[in-house]
């Protein structure tokens, strides 16, 4: 059952390592949390996880940033205005990436999904849900970025671009929101265990980064006004 007094939160990405923690913080947290993923058999399991535990339980919504349009994400903000009727915050974790690969081998096909999934869809979810978020009493817009020095180097492909751009894209959301109650979020996570990390750095073995459980942590603490900022870009550190 959801708790109509309770802070409720969108979490892109939310099969992923970074989504799932997040996911798993905000229930802790007792926030109507609701997951959003292409991968169902991972929301699935996040959830079947998750709710065993008690507590509110999380609200499944598939969907593929890949091929959504503003028809889907209109009947998504609908859907979530007709049950909680707002939205605290909206954390972009989705993210797409497959491998280090040169420019110039990169299939078009591919380039234009990695785009649309990781910048694209930020812009178009973001603006479907603002009026959600200035419903709140204080709403946040979070994006989660990348060490941009080092994904601006060979190799990175869209993933490196689309990082520089959400950035771009975090910035201006920041320079028009700055006189509303909406505040808008951006967080180097840093290095952290995952899949995505493990496919770019094949030699690195699976316990040598941090679990994302810790920088989740951080994120949800700026989320739920436990940690405050005078700046959007938030670098997280190990507490």
């Amino acid at each position: 059952m959801n708790d109509s007094q309770a802070k409720t939160v969108l979490i892109t990405g939310a099969a992923g390592s970074l989504g799932a923690a997040l996911t798993q913080g905000c229930v802790d947290a007792g926030c109507n949390t609701i997951m959003l993923d292409c991968d169902q058999r991972g929301l699935e399991k996040v959830y079947d996880r998750v709710a065993g535990q008690g507590g509110v339980e999380p609200v499944l919504f598939p969907l593929d940033l890949a091929t959504a349009g503003p028809e889907q994400y209109e009947a998504m903000t609908d859907a979530i205005e007709d049950q909680f009727g707002r939205l605290d915050a909206l954390v972009h974790c989705a993210v797409k990436f497959e491998s280090l690969t040169p420019l110039e081998h990169f299939p078009p096909p591919d380039w234009l999904m990695h785009i649309q999934v990781n910048l694209n869809a930020a812009w178009l979810l973001s603006v479907h849900c603002l009026p959600l978020l200035r419903a709140a009493d204080a709403g946040r817009l979070c994006f989660m970025l990348e060490d941009l020095q080092k994904v601006q180097g060979a190799l990175w492909g869209p993933y490196g671009v689309s990082k520089h751009g959400l950035k771009a894209l975090a910035s201006q959301f920041a320079a028009e929101l700055k006189n509303t109650p909406v505040q808008v979020l951006a967080f180097d996570p840093g290095p952290i265990s995952s899949p995505l990390r493990s496919r770019a750095y094949h030699a690195e073995g699976p316990g040598a980064q941090p679990q994302p459980d810790a920088a989740a942590g951080q994120i949800i603490d700026y989320l739920l006004g436990r940690r405050k900022s005078d700046h959007y870009f938030i670098g997280l550190k190990p507490d």
